[in-house]
């Protein structure tokens, strides 16, 4: 497990196998109005995402992303939504449904968490 913080509104952590990254877990502030669609633009490994008819989560068989509910708030990040995103970097282990389930309880516990004020 590696963490960073490449800015002052991303957490990062990636779990490296044989000196590879494999995945990368990460937690962000996109500005209000931000959407899980235009979030996954500037992510690597969401070809093909599906979004969720409530456009809260996108997923693909590498990667998702997921909005946090509008009371998750910071008093650092005061006109920002936090947003969950993960990215597997092993295309054989790509699985849809398994990314919509990992990303839906991933945004959940952020939810719950410290990161949300």
């Amino acid at each position: 497990m590696k963490p960073s913080s490449p800015n002052g509104g991303t957490k990062r952590c990636d779990l490296i196998v044989d000196g590879d990254v494999s995945v990368r877990q990460i937690q962000a502030w996109w500005s209000n109005g931000e959407s899980a669609f235009t979030v996954a633009a500037g992510y690597e490994k969401m070809d093909d995402g599906q979004v969720t008819d409530d456009d809260r989560y996108l997923y693909s068989g590498t990667g998702s992303v997921g909005k946090t509910t509008a009371s998750c708030k910071s008093p650092d990040h005061p006109d920002q939504t936090l947003y969950a995103v993960v990215q597997v970097f092993t295309p054989e282990r790509s699985d849809p449904a398994a990314m919509k389930t990992l990303i839906t309880a991933y945004t959940k516990a952020l939810e719950d968490s410290g990161a949300c004020s």
